[in-house]
């Protein structure tokens, strides 16, 4: 017998030093029967708050590797221009 977890939202993940909250999750179905699903998020970077930010994913392994991208630019931003221009990209 195959499990089932289930997150409500709100809820916190850790990606790379980075807390991602994962604010509301919205699942949508195309005529053809192929689903998404929208997710709010917000990302919590060395104490910035990031403005809230839409993501369109097909599942949850979709999801990570979405955030992981978000958060390299974030980072990548950083290393490049300093974390006084990252505050100002994400606010």
């Amino acid at each position: 017998m195959s499990s089932v977890s289930l997150i409500i939202p709100p809820f916190s993940v850790q990606v790379d030093d980075c807390t991602v909250e994962v604010l509301e999750v919205k699942k949508h179905e195309l005529i053809s029967g192929e689903k998404f699903y929208s997710v709010a998020v917000r990302f919590n970077y060395k104490g910035i708050k990031s403005k809230i930010v839409n993501l369109t994913v097909k599942d949850e392994k979709d999801l990570q590797r979405k955030l992981k991208i978000e958060v390299s630019k974030i980072k990548f931003l950083e290393m490049t221009y300093g974390i006084n221009y990252v505050k100002g990209v994400l606010t």
